[in-house]
């Protein structure tokens, strides 16, 4: 079962997901695209990553990187 834990629109019927979910047994952390479809049901599209929880800390870590390069700009 999914758990959303955050997600923000990115335009175009398209929205961004973070979420905790259960594979294979492990849990897996999933940031993924979503998209829209005309009835208003929200599909995963193939756009994104999903990773053990245990790296969840990595990515943090990525996206920190990510901001003060982007303010550096």
């Amino acid at each position: 079962m999914e758990k959303v834990a955050y997600e923000f629109d990115k335009g175009n019927k398209e929205l961004v997901r973070a979420s905790v979910s259960d594979f294979a047994g492990k849990q897996r952390a999933d940031v993924r695209i979503y998209f829209q479809t005309d009835d208003g049901a929200w599909h995963p599209t193939k756009r994104g990553v999903s990773i053990s929880t245990e790296m969840i800390g990595e990515l943090k870590q990525a996206v920190d990187k990510l901001e003060k390069a982007v303010s550096k700009n």
